[in-house]
């Protein structure tokens, strides 16, 4: 075990040793209740007289299910307990259902769905929470109801009174679950498309499509937690939404699995991800014109998603048999971790468990989500490094290592480009060459040879890089392309520079000194760069046959 290893280990046991002490002495030492919330209610669940189609029901326990057809009136009767508080509230939860309240055979409260216009908005299970009259202790409260919903036709919710804000939270704590899920799917889908953003030079949209995920996730998880309606107030939103993410959910995971494991069946996943989209777009057309309700045609996508489920495990056990992907492999264990929770919900809705949707899918999409983030960012973090590498790989195939010039194939590139431009620019183009570098080498070493190459492009880059590019041509040869130069400005550079390098080396028997050609290119003059490259360099060869001759290069 490495040092590093070691200590994560301790932190790890240190941590949990705290959180061990502070959760015992939180149980042992003694303490009053000094929450500012109290969560007091009145349980109200006990003793009701149910009515139906001339049935009558004593002493029902609520929650409670009747199980009838469609659209039959039911009433359900109980003598609020004496000593009510004056002005406490009652609160009810209808699912799907209209309602109408009475205190002692005065109607105090009313929410009837209305029907009428051009579209039709969806049913939803809704939080009701009014004030009771005063002195309503000992009197009669009744309830009728009505679902146009056979799943909840019957259905009748637990009842409870007490003041208005612990009644609220009361409903918080009781979906904390899903709303700590939408939060951890928020806060991880927002990073990750943050990071898809950042990361621009990445080879497949797979984060984006995983951010997507989240968020969807997150978003259909918060609106089935029973608290949206404290923040948003709109029957479509509250009814509807949580049924047009899960086809949205179905897409951004097929998408990811077109980028990420089933590359080989993209056109089959994009497919896949179109059908969905016709599917949600379907359901909303059904739900708005009334022909199907969500809650019925919901059960066509969830046996979509069973099957989709199917055939993706089917690709993926093909992938990892016939091609050995690691990847498709990882996918298998991480699917069935959370396939087995998703089976599940699918069965309890089935069964008409509506009360239990999304406890299941939340956890195995949980575990599902951090299992193939991690395995995602481990590939992305891969993906990066190996684009790292290639872009230093190829910076080096276009630089001189020793002097860190632009090579001789940056050179030829330059050129290139400067050969593709229309109405290509007039420049000047100038070839150099070292004077006596095997002279050097020879005597000196080649240690003293590579500092001369050093020396020169130095010199070079201080006063000709300004106006253009250079390059390291290889051995001792040398480019630049210039601009903006004209005669007199570039002999003048061109004596500073010998001058330069014959001061570079005070200690050794030589001078530095470069031979230099050079010539004004101009596109309307010149049919071929490449024969008026080598017309400069000719003109470089002459200039260093003449200084040859005046036995230039020794002291």
């Amino acid at each position: 075990m490495n040092k590093a290893h070691r200590n994560r280990m301790i932190i790890f046991i240190v941590a949990a040793l705290l959180l061990t002490l502070v959760s015992y002495l939180s149980f042992k030492l003694p303490s009053e209740d000094y929450k500012i919330i109290s969560n007091e209610k009145i349980d109200l669940n006990q003793g009701w007289t149910v009515e139906y189609d001339n049935v009558v029901v004593n002493d029902v326990s609520l929650p409670h299910d009747l199980r009838l057809e469609e659209n039959v009136n039911y009433t359900a009767r109980l003598i609020l307990p004496e000593g009510l508080d004056n002005h406490i509230r009652l609160r009810i939860r209808s699912s799907m259902q209209d309602v109408i309240v009475y205190v002692d055979g005065n109607e105090i409260f009313r929410d009837i769905k209305n029907n009428d216009g051009r579209f039709m908005a969806p049913d939803a299970s809704l939080w009701h929470l009014f004030e009771l009259p005063n002195d309503s202790g000992g009197k009669e409260l009744r309830i009728e109801m009505q679902s146009p919903t056979i799943a909840f036709s019957g259905m009748l919710n637990e009842v409870y009174a007490g003041q208005g804000k612990d009644l609220i939270f009361d409903v918080i704590g009781s979906n904390i679950f899903k709303l700590t899920l939408s939060v951890i799917f928020l806060a991880f889908g927002a990073t990750t498309l943050v990071l898809s953003g950042l990361f621009r030079n990445l080879e497949d949209n797979r984060l984006i499509y995983l951010g997507g995920f989240a968020v969807f996730v997150a978003i259909w998880s918060f609106s089935e937690s029973k608290i949206m309606q404290l923040f948003i107030g709109n029957r479509f939103i509250i009814g509807g939404l949580s049924y047009m993410m899960i086809p949205l959910i179905a897409i951004s995971y097929l998408l990811f699995l077109k980028e990420s494991v089933l590359r080989k069946y993209r056109s089959i996943m994009v497919a896949f991800a179109v059908m969905f989209l016709v599917n949600m777009v379907s359901n909303l057309y059904f739900q708005l014109t009334g022909i199907v309700p969500f809650i019925v045609s919901m059960q066509i996508t969830v046996l979509l998603i069973l099957l989709i489920l199917a055939a993706s495990i089917f690709f993926m056990v093909l992938e990892w048999k016939r091609h050995d992907n690691e990847q498709a492999k990882n996918m298998l264990i991480y699917s069935s971790t959370s396939g087995s929770f998703l089976i599940v919900e699918v069965i309890v809705f089935l069964l008409g468990r509506y009360e239990m949707t999304g406890y299941f899918t939340g956890i195995g999409i949980l575990l599902f989500f951090i299992q193939i983030s991690y395995n995602t960012f481990r590939t992305m973090n891969n993906m990066i490094q190996n684009q790292k590498e290639s872009e230093i790989l190829k910076k080096l195939a276009y630089k001189d290592i020793l002097t860190n010039m632009g090579n001789r194939a940056a050179f030829e590139r330059y050129i290139d480009g400067l050969r593709g431009e229309k109405g290509s620019k007039t420049f000047r183009l100038a070839m150099m060459d070292i004077n006596n570098l095997k002279y050097i080498n020879d005597n000196y070493g080649h240690k003293e040879g590579d500092d001369a190459i050093r020396a020169c492009s130095g010199v070079i880059e201080k006063h000709l890089k300004p106006h253009g590019d250079c390059f390291r041509l290889g051995g001792d040869e040398f480019a630049c392309v210039i601009f903006d130069l004209d005669d007199e400005a570039f002999e003048e550079k061109v004596v500073r520079m010998r001058e330069e390098l014959n001061k570079a080396k005070p200690d050794h028997e030589y001078v530095l000194d470069i031979a230099i050609g050079s010539d004004i290119y101009d596109h309307n003059k010149h049919d071929d760069i490449g024969d008026f490259i080598h017309e400069t360099d000719l003109k470089m060869y002459s200039n260093k046959k003449r200084i040859k001759k005046r036995g230039y290069g020794t002291v």
